[in-house]
């Protein structure tokens, strides 16, 4: 899967702000925005729509966010909650993912964007691409190198059902 790499940085409160695209001009992953300069990256790299994996008090958005883009919710388990996600919830997400796809390019993020956004992207990549979970692991690996996570989040790419 040869996907050019697009990077778009901003210093922003001693750390970057990161955009790597998933699938170029369709999906791209970082952490979560917390100011306005991070959406503004969004917008410059035409960002439509906003999944966020977290909850708003792990990661607050900035209030503009709901105006300028089209977002979403799906509240996923990270490594603090005690918990691996569900494989219903990652359906969920997956769910929500190609409903707000259909209206450009679509960012996802959880707070670090080290576990739970590289998964739901890994399992767009295996349900809809027809990645193996490895390769998929492999390929988000390439292009989002903070990628990391569990290995029981990474157990349930092998339920996932190819669409």
């Amino acid at each position: 899967m040869d996907r050019e790499l697009n990077i778009t940085m901003i210093k922003s409160e001693s750390n970057y702000f990161r955009i790597h695209w998933v699938l170029v001009d369709e999906l791209a992953i970082g952490r979560a925005p917390i100011n306005m300069g991070h959406l503004e990256i969004l917008k410059t790299n035409k960002i439509s729509s906003i999944l966020s994996l977290c909850s708003e008090s792990e990661a607050s958005a900035p209030k503009e966010m709901n105006n300028m883009f089209n977002c979403r919710r799906a509240l996923l388990p990270d490594h603090k909650a005690g918990r691996m996600p569900k494989l219903e919830e990652l359906g969920e997400a997956l769910d929500m993912l190609s409903e707000i796809k259909q209206t450009g390019p679509v960012f996802v993020h959880c707070v670090a964007a080290m576990e739970r956004s590289p998964l739901v992207c890994m399992a767009w990549l295996v349900s809809r691409h027809g990645l193996t979970p490895q390769e998929s692991l492999d390929y988000l690996m390439q292009v989002h190198p903070g990628t990391n996570p569990l290995p029981g989040q990474l157990s349930i790419l092998n339920k996932i059902n190819i669409s």
